[in-house]
């Protein structure tokens, strides 16, 4: 009579009467531990329901377990420890053993390193990451008598593998232990991601850290191998691919043991951004990235996007975007929301970075807080390129405080979100300055460079955070875990020459957002991350960084923004200005033009 119907992004089940006029008849909420059920963040999918329809046993693929519903009372009797993203769930004939399956099983593990033994399928992410099949014996039968102790036992344990709540007595740490729970001094924060690197690729040569050197292909003093599909040179040797992200690791902060929830970009643009990617995204995720405008198939298409949510994706209350705007914080953002399928990627689509067949929605947060004229994800654009756009607009915007139109302009955003993507890496195009594959890895180093050279020579610097990270891990190889990744953090409050060993995820980031700019948690996995506040001193330094130039036998800045240097561009690489830092105000040019407005010479 009854039917069953999860609905991941509300947490909960509805009941449908489909034998009567197929009317809801009612809700199961699905509450499992008082400390986080007020947030959102289970999301129910394969479900089962027992031969005396008094028991429903629900995957939640986002909390690892299976509940085990009491359908009468409509409440969670427990749950059951799962791997890594349940999806479905059966019962035996004899309803004695539970059989689950968990998309993504025990997790990765290590891809790479010196002792590492090369599996069959390969060492991409997605081909060592395999699914489980689980079968649980369920004591006395299940149902609603049997197996109380265990399920107890199971109940614990699975909150066990999740989280634990821990006393905080650090007051004094910038950052705050919970939204709201402080004052802290950090006032802007700088989130920028990149692209699918691991952390061994980047920072294994560190010597501090649990690095495995023998990956460490774009680190300092590296040989890089002849280009096989079009050679250029003997093999290159003592290359410093990526020496800002050394010298920015070394001068500040940076993570040894952070983890990328996501195994592509599909995944990672969602979590970075807050929301949980449900059923529907990871049902989609795997089909082939385009867009038939003219296609006959009914339905909307899966226009697989990264930053921009879709509607059938949007959790309950959204994502960072949304939170941000609830509670009147402000923020800003350089092409984060902006990429989908079947976009056309030229080197001269400049303005968005991506050309689009169809008009897609973009988050209505997001939209009118998004900038016109930044190059979202290309690796045809350099991110030289970028830069310019970014230090261009951040002056005009919230440097320079006259313009011709109003006295003052608005001040810094409290958070501004980047995409800096050229280390995803492409086809080598030796004409446009990247001959080699590590010649996308430099390109991205010195537009970090020059992002942290830029904003520590800004006023808004003394109470300035940036953090740096990765969307996803699938480029590279790790002997630790194929998700590890890469995660910096620099300014005035975070401390110097230090190595981070706290467990974090992306969960773990977007904490210390909402802490530090007293927004309230979204989901779950926002309230039952680590709290990284060993990355912070109370005692700023406010030393500049100086950006450094790769080596240009893999990559000249110059020549990768040649094409750039005539109308309707104008844009050039100029190494001497980029080091003067930002052009602040003239006074005299201030004063005349004071004046002229009015009309008067002086």
């Amino acid at each position: 009579r009854f039917a069953y119907v999860s609905n991941a992004t509300n947490d909960n089940i509805s009941i449908l009467d489909y034998k009567n006029g197929h009317k809801i008849v009612g809700t199961i909420t699905l509450k499992i531990d008082k400390r986080i059920d007020a947030k959102r963040g289970l999301m129910p999918f394969g479900l089962t329901l027992s031969k005396d329809e008094k028991t429903l046993y629900v995957a939640l693929l986002a909390f690892n377990t299976v509940a085990v519903v009491d359908v009468p009372t409509r409440s969670v009797r427990g749950l059951i420890p799962t791997g890594w993203g349940p999806t479905r769930v059966a019962l035996s004939p004899n309803e004695r053993v539970l059989y689950v399956t968990s998309a993504r099983g025990y997790g990765a593990g290590p891809n790479g390193g010196r002792d590492y033994v090369k599996p069959p399928q390969g060492t991409y992410i997605g081909d060592v990451q395999l699914g489980t099949f689980q079968a649980i014996p369920l004591p006395q039968g299940g149902g609603v008598r049997g197996g109380v102790t265990q399920l107890a036992t199971y109940t614990k344990q699975a909150i066990a593998n999740t989280f634990e709540t821990v006393s905080v007595a650090d007051s004094k740490n910038p950052l705050p232990a919970l939204p709201r729970g402080g004052q802290s001094p950090i006032k802007h924060i700088v989130y920028i991601t990149k692209e699918n690197r691991t952390y061994d690729e980047i920072f294994g040569q560190l010597r501090q850290a649990n690095g495995d050197s023998s990956l460490a292909r774009y680190g300092v003093g590296v040989t890089v191998k002849t280009n096989n599909r079009k050679p250029i040179s003997d093999s290159l040797t003592n290359v410093n691919v990526m020496p800002n992200h050394h010298r920015a690791a070394r001068q500040w902060a940076f993570s040894d043991n952070f983890y990328c929830d996501s195994d592509a970009s599909i995944h990672g643009h969602h979590w970075m951004m807050g929301t949980i990617p449900n059923e529907w995204v990871e049902a989609n995720s795997s089909s082939e990235g385009r867009f038939d405008a003219f296609s006959k198939a009914p339905g909307r298409r899966f226009p697989k996007t990264t930053g921009a949510i879709d509607p059938e994706d949007y959790n309950e209350i959204g994502g960072l975007w949304e939170a941000l705007k609830r509670n009147k914080t402000s923020f800003y953002n350089f092409g984060e929301a902006n990429e989908y399928a079947g976009s056309f990627e030229e080197y001269t689509t400049t303005q968005f970075g991506a050309a689009q067949s169809v008009a897609f929605p973009m988050p209505a947060a997001v939209y009118p807080r998004t900038s016109r004229n930044y190059a979202g994800f290309n690796t045809d654009i350099p991110d030289q390129y970028r830069m310019e756009q970014f230090e261009q607009e951040f002056t005009e915007k919230w440097l320079n405080p006259w313009s011709s139109r109003k006295k003052l302009n608005d001040p810094m955003p409290k958070l501004i979100t980047m995409q800096v993507p050229n280390d995803h890496g492409a086809g080598v195009r030796p004409d446009f300055g990247f001959p080699y594959p590590h010649s996308f890895m430099a390109d991205n180093d010195l537009a970090v460079g020059r992002i942290l050279h830029f904003l520590s020579r800004t006023p808004y610097w003394k109470d300035m955070l940036v953090i740096i990270t990765e969307d996803d891990p699938q480029g590279g190889v790790d002997h630790i875990d194929a998700h590890r990744s890469v995660l910096m953090m620099a300014g005035p409050y975070v401390k110097r020459g230090y190595v981070s060993h706290t467990h974090a995820n992306f969960g773990s980031l977007l904490k210390v957002i909402y802490n530090i700019l007293g927004v309230p948690y979204v989901n779950q996995y926002d309230q039952t991350a680590s709290l990284l506040q060993d990355f912070f001193t109370d005692k700023p330094d406010f030393t500049p960084y100086d950006a450094v130039l790769p080596d240009k036998r893999i990559f000249d800045p110059e020549t990768a923004m040649k094409p750039y240097n005539t109308p309707p561009f104008n844009k050039k690489f100029d190494w001497r200005t980029i080091q003067g830092g930002p052009k602040m105000d003239d006074r005299a040019e201030q004063r005349a033009d004071h004046y002229r407005q009015q009309g008067v010479e002086k």
